[in-house]
């Protein structure tokens, strides 16, 4: 047996394939991560210091694109629809839309940040199957040639099983990078997430507060 069995040249080049455009897709993913995170902390410390919600428009036009300006803007627009008029009745219906739209935006940015990770939990798990049906393939051509030149001196069994045991290492070097970037972006992508809704939820509160003052104008006016 050698490398340039069929089989054996098929199942290191699965493995390249895998190995290779997980490692694209771990590199692309933590810089485009770490962008994100950059703006959105930028974002998030000027947003701390507006204290009505109807400053954020103007606030949000300037900031750079990041998810949080995302879920602003969707906030905003979605304010942008709710009827002027606030009363004590409209209230919680008013919120409640808001905070739907604001969830929703949440989960956008989630599933966008998780984009191609099911490659990477897909690469990490059948990658040492791959290798070792390499290895298990590699191991019946060493019988054979045991069979074929009728002695197991380990000058005929050894270069076999050398052979044998790349693919088992090249499915190891594919898997091993993909389970650990994956957990890693799954990790972070949890708190994040959290992030968000604790974003989500200032951001409700001053929408909160802005109908609060505007119903206690009202009333202080029919008194």
């Amino acid at each position: 047996m050698s490398l340039g069995d069929p089989v054996t040249v098929a199942v290191l080049l699965i493995l390249a394939f895998f190995s290779l455009f997980a490692w694209g897709i771990i590199i692309t993913k933590y810089f485009s991560l770490k962008n994100k995170q950059h703006a959105n902390m930028k974002f998030y410390k000027t947003f701390e210091r507006i204290k009505n919600f109807a400053e954020i428009e103007e606030f949000s036009l300037k900031a750079p694109e990041c998810p949080l300006r995302i879920i602003a803007d969707a906030a905003l627009l979605e304010s942008q629809n709710l009827s002027p008029f606030v009363s004590i009745e409209t209230l919680a219906p008013r919120s409640e839309m808001l905070e739907d739209t604001m969830q929703r935006e949440v989960e956008a940015c989630r599933l966008d940040e998780d984009s191609k990770l099911s490659f990477l939990a897909m690469t990490s798990n059948i990658s040492p199957f791959f290798g070792l049906f390499g290895t298990v393939w590699g191991i019946m051509q060493s019988f054979y040639e045991i069979g074929t030149h009728g002695s197991a001196d380990l000058s005929v069994v050894a270069p076999g099983i050398a052979v044998a045991l790349i693919t088992t290492v090249a499915g190891l070097v594919a898997a091993i990078p993909s389970s650990v970037a994956f957990n890693y972006f799954v990790s972070r992508n949890n708190r994040q997430e959290i992030f968000y809704y604790n974003f989500a939820s200032h951001l409700l509160s001053l929408f909160k507060r802005g109908d609060l003052l505007a119903i206690e104008k009202v009333l202080s006016r029919e008194r």
